[in-house]
């Protein structure tokens, strides 16, 4: 047998090799289809909503967003009264604890409070999301849309993604106010009076930071939405088979939020925003 022979053997390593490159790029072209198909369903249910998507959108949203709200709440009052904490004891060293509420002002309302939404729903909601739709491929629900000639992806996936996208910068809006009180729990009694720390807290915020803000709760909110849809519509053959999406669900909805924040910053960047 020659070399060129046996190294194309089954299980060799240019076998192993090229399969593998074989399966990722299907899996990338499966994954940018259903990207396509899920901005396509969002169009259609934006300009021509059917009434099953409809109830989907706003159960979906009420979940969301009013489920979500005591969670992204203890983690922005914690943020505010850590940043401040630190921040008055590093920056005290130096002398300018007069800066510590412009900083954390302007840290909390673009990065901090966008992230804590992030990872939030990263958590609760693309599980959720990949538990419901891999529950309704056990039980035959998705095929019994597809032999009544409707699309999963317009039915199950758009309301989610949309009512994410929606409900995600309401709550980091929740979040910074939680952060802002956090601060001021701390500063008040610490660095200086109420309304002092909070005008010099309210004179960092510019327009500028709280649209970066809104713009990234929105992306990371159809991120982890796509993630929980995908790998829930793509999961859960059996009953005893709905663990696995979750956990990959969550997983990508985390590092996506992550990807989403890297590319964002380096977008504001070279646009300078």
């Amino acid at each position: 047998m020659t070399k060129t022979a046996a190294s194309a053997v089954p299980g060799s390593p240019v076998v192993s090799l090229g399969s593998w490159i074989l399966a990722r790029g299907a899996s990338v072209g499966d994954k940018v289809d259903f990207l396509g198909a899920t901005l396509l369903a969002i169009g259609r249910l934006v300009r021509f909503p059917p009434q099953q998507a409809r109830r989907r959108f706003v159960a979906a949203l009420r979940d969301a967003g009013m489920g979500s709200l005591p969670i992204v709440a203890i983690m922005g009052l914690a943020a505010g009264l850590v940043l401040t904490l630190l921040g008055s004891k590093e920056l005290g060293k130096i002398g300018v604890q007069t800066g510590i509420p412009r900083l954390v002002g302007v840290v909390v309302l673009r990065e901090i409070g966008v992230l804590i939404v992030g990872i939030a729903l990263a958590g609760r909601v693309a599980s959720s999301y990949a538990a419901e739709l891999a529950a309704a491929n056990a039980s035959g629900e998705t095929d019994e849309l597809r032999r009544s000639g409707l699309d999963p992806v317009g039915v199950q996936v758009a309301p989610r993604v949309l009512a994410l996208v929606l409900a995600a910068p309401l709550l980091l809006a929740h979040t910074n106010a939680m952060a802002v009180a956090g601060s001021l729990l701390y500063g008040a009694g610490s660095l200086a009076s109420a309304r002092e720390h909070a005008g010099a807290m309210l004179s960092a915020l510019t327009l500028k930071h709280a649209i970066a803000g809104l713009v990234k709760a929105g992306a990371f909110g159809f991120v982890v939405a796509c993630a929980g849809c995908y790998h829930g519509l793509r999961g859960g053959g059996t009953p005893g088979a709905i663990g696995r999406p979750v956990r990959r669900a969550v997983v990508s909805a985390v590092l996506g939020v992550g990807l989403a924040e890297v590319a964002l910053i380096f977008a504001f960047k070279w646009i300078r925003f």
